[in-house]
């Protein structure tokens, strides 16, 4: 895959993720108005079951689809592909169906014995409802980033957005009186019509697609496809549901040990809900850029990998790695600057800007890891990071037992970092020695950050000499802006990138 195919879908990807996540925001800002805190961390508390169901059913397949669809093409054998897609969305479909009753049956087992919060029955059995059409949407989403046309599945990005907030706000009327179990139901509800939503459009784009695409009778068979996916999926998803499981158990754990620490039990909910639902999703918002490169650079490193490019592979994991580090760097110091007003700004809670301050820190080492696995993945070393990621969340969760009870959520943060710090370093040690990678440190951590400091140092001058008063939210984004845009050019100037890098 060509290194402009890369930006191109990386951008358009970007622009996707980017339109989906401000919708994502607006739904998480009235979500946050109507349920409050506590409800906010009964919503976060369904995700770690779903998570678990998607990975089993979803996560090693859309791996396999992706890489070898992009492996198929590149021989030209389009009615292949086809053959494969058609397997593939049988075996997911049928892991959905079984997942779906499993997880409708057990839904209040599930809440009371292993969760602990009777008020998410609800809310579990309508999410296992969108399991089957989950699980096809992401094997021809596989698809489509396999033969390099990521705009589908940006636009079903947005779109599913769109049909979430709009279920939401019309439903919230009619349930919010009944009480926040049926609060948080609602917002299961738009999360599953969007999910159905986006089944629906991208097989009907697919269908489009490839209608016309004969399946000879030269194709290779069913058997060799089984064989090849179950390869690929298998060990990625045992590897991809074990590190599931422990994140799950991970994020059930903390509610549970900041009653240790002295919360009641709402209080510990609402906590976890700021956390959760409202810090991290700002935390987590640059991350469109990485994950979006990390949907891109899959593929392409295993065509690369396949075709034995050292060379291609060496920089587009050297240009990967030093946007990935430069953009935490740039966005630690954005948060630690200016986490206290954003969190006040979108949410209109100064425990979220506090919280932004400390997670901040995390960062370079949270963007650098969407990135690093989807490399690693590329060039063959599935094992080297399910290792890492496991190393790192029994770090997470020793740090859990031992601090939570003894610093509260300052315990858990503490653990997140040191974690995320240890498992970069593995990542990188391990892309060096198999790539011949050159970290260069002076470019890669050292001008970024000095850029950064220079930038507030300006700032702080600039707002020392101008003064404004369009009030607070206005005078927010005055600050903000000027940050990008002082930072930006410092950068160019210091050499951290050029504009050979985004040349396309």
């Amino acid at each position: 895959m060509k290194k402009q195919t890369i930006i191109k879908g990386t951008l358009i990807l970007t622009i996707g993720g980017l339109i989906s996540r401000v919708l994502g925001f607006v739904n998480r800002i009235y979500l946050s108005n109507i349920i409050g805190a506590e409800g906010m961390g009964l919503y976060q508390l369904i995700f770690p079951i779903y998570m678990i169901c998607y990975t089993f059913c979803c996560s090693g397949i859309f791996t396999a689809i992706s890489r070898l669809t992009a492996e198929e093409m590149a021989k030209g054998s389009k009615s292949d592909v086809k053959k494969m897609i058609r397997i593939v969305t049988a075996i997911a479909t049928s892991l959905g169906v079984a997942l779906m009753v499993l997880l409708y049956l057990n839904a209040e087992f599930i809440s009371i014995r292993i969760i602990h919060e009777p008020r998410i029955v609800a809310g579990l059995r309508i999410v296992s409802i969108s399991i089957p059409f989950t699980a096809i949407a992401h094997c021809v989403k596989g698809y489509f980033y396999g033969v390099n046309k990521p705009t589908l599945p940006a636009i079903s990005q947005v779109t599913e957005q769109i049909i979430r907030i709009s279920i939401i706000y019309l439903l919230s009327s009619s349930f919010i009186l009944k009480g926040l179990e049926y609060a948080c139901a609602v917002a299961v509800i738009g999360m599953a019509v969007g999910e159905i939503s986006t089944c629906l459009f991208v097989y009907l784009f697919y269908y489009g697609e490839t209608r016309k695409i004969l399946i000879s009778k030269a194709a290779k068979t069913y058997r060799y496809f089984v064989k090849k996916i179950s390869a690929i999926a298998i060990p990625l998803t045992t590897n991809r549901l074990i590190t599931t499981i422990l994140s799950s158990f991970e994020t059930i754990l903390i509610p549970g040990m900041l009653k240790s620490y002295g919360y009641s039990h709402n209080y510990a909910i609402s906590v976890y809900g700021t956390l959760t639902g409202m810090a991290f999703p700002l935390i987590f918002f640059p991350t469109v850029v990485t994950t979006s490169a990390s949907l891109m650079l899959l593929p392409a490193i295993s065509e690369a990998y396949a075709r034995k490019q050292k060379g291609v592979i060496k920089n587009t994991v050297s240009i990967t790695i030093k946007f990935s580090i430069m953009m935490g760097i740039v966005f630690n110091f954005f948060f630690l600057a200016f986490g206290k007003d954003l969190g006040l700004m979108v949410f209109n809670e100064g425990y979220v800007g506090t919280l932004l301050i400390s997670l901040s820190f995390l960062c370079p080492f949270l963007y650098l890891q969407t990135t690093l696995g989807s490399l690693l993945n590329g060039i063959d070393k599935h094992m080297i990071t399910f290792r890492n990621n496991i190393i790192g969340l029994g770090l997470r969760i020793m740090f859990i037992y031992l601090l939570i009870p003894q610093l509260g959520l300052k315990g858990y943060l503490i653990g997140l970092l040191v974690s995320l710090i240890v498992v970069s370093v593995l990542d990188i040690y391990c892309l060096v020695k198999a790539t011949s990678l050159s970290f260069n440190p002076l470019t890669f951590i050292v001008m970024p950050a000095l850029c950064c400091v220079g930038t507030l140092a300006l700032h702080t001058v600039f707002m020392r000499i101008y003064t404004f008063s369009y009030g607070f939210k206005v005078n927010t984004l005055i600050d903000m802006a000027f940050y990008f845009i002082v930072v930006m050019p410092l950068l160019l100037m210091t050499r951290c990138i050029s504009f050979k890098d985004f040349k396309i």
